[in-house]
């Protein structure tokens, strides 16, 4: 675990230093660059481009030569957080008021559309050459186009009232668990990876992905919101489809399932009810359940690696997949 913080701290380093080339700190306006700043120096695991060095490294590649990818990662992966909490009304991101409480609305729209222009500049930087380039930016296109068409299934899922837990993971798999497997193929891309280890990459970042995601929906009504960073229950406020909100209503008797139904995506509801909604997720074993799917999709990441040669990046690929669904914040 020591050595798998002291390289997340290197690479965070690294990225940071790099995504100051595109986003300058100190540039006009500020009404643009502050928002943008205010959330990256909130800093965050930097994981995702952690996967895009490592998985370059993992085919072959010079770690150096995946830093504009990396940091095409980390800003995409910001700009998602900006409008996210936006469109879901949220109040916290990483203990601090979201963006656009702090700066208002139309200021943190702009901010990130600024970061989703600066994605592609830098995915077309860096040492590469013209194809490899072509091939790069055209996979973050088709990613980020992923990523809202995510948003859009979890809309239509939030008007619902009956859902299942294949519709939930079919809204991660296009949403959180695209980001992630593009940090994994752009790693693979810039190393110049074969074709089965592009796959591997994909099957990889996909599968953890959706293992890493529905541990931050566990996080979200069993953390401690210090570590945590959010709103505690805030995705129940919400009204967030988890597997664990699909579990409930698919296990719960009638008159539970009314009780839990009403209290999901209640825009006023209280701590109380959200300790009842809570502990309607404990007697009808929905926290244990997602942690078992969690636990699977994290497995099936892992079985993607043995298509990499055997490396000390595929190690680190290893224990970075098992600390996701360890974690605590």
């Amino acid at each position: 675990m020591v050595e798998l913080n002291s390289t997340l701290e290197k690479y965070a380093a690294m990225v940071n230093q790099q995504i100051e080339k595109y986003i300058p700190r100190t540039a006009r306006p500020a009404t643009l660059h502050q928002p943008m700043w205010e959330l990256l120096d909130r800093g965050g695991k930097r994981f995702r481009p952690a996967l895009t060095f490592l998985f370059c490294k993992a085919v072959g590649g010079q770690p150096r030569t995946a830093l504009a990818a990396a940091a095409a990662v980390e800003i995409l992966h910001n700009m998602t957080l900006i409008h996210d909490d936006i469109e879901d009304q949220s109040e916290l991101r990483r203990g601090k008021p979201c963006i656009h409480l702090m700066f208002g609305l139309p200021a943190a729209i702009n901010s990130g559309d600024a970061m989703l222009i600066k994605v592609f500049e830098a995915a077309a930087d860096g040492p590469l050459d013209a194809a490899t380039k072509n091939i790069l930016v055209k996979r973050f296109a088709e990613r980020a186009f992923q990523i809202t068409k995510g948003q859009a299934l979890e809309f239509e899922l939030s008007q619902r009232r009956d859902f299942t837990e294949e519709e939930v993971i079919e809204v991660l798999r296009n949403k959180t668990s695209a980001l992630v497997a593009l940090a994994c193929e752009a790693g693979a891309i810039v190393g110049r990876a074969k074709k089965s280890q592009l796959s591997a990459a994909t099957r990889f970042g996909e599968a953890t992905g959706v293992g890493f995601q529905i541990v931050d929906d566990l996080l979200n009504v069993t953390g401690d919101v210090r570590k945590y960073g959010k709103e505690i229950g805030g995705d129940i406020r919400e009204g967030k489809r988890t597997v664990m909100a699909a579990h409930l209503v698919k296990s719960a008797s009638s008159e539970d399932r009314e009780r839990f139904l009403a209290m999901l995506g209640k825009s006023t509801i209280s701590q109380d009810e959200i300790s009842q909604a809570i502990q309607l997720y404990r007697k009808y074993g929905a926290l244990d359940r997602a942690k078992k799917i969690a636990d699977d999709y994290i497995e099936e990441g892992l079985g993607a690696l043995k298509k990499l040669p055997k490396s000390d990046a595929r190690e680190m690929l290893d224990a970075l997949a098992r600390f996701l669904v360890q974690r605590e914040s």
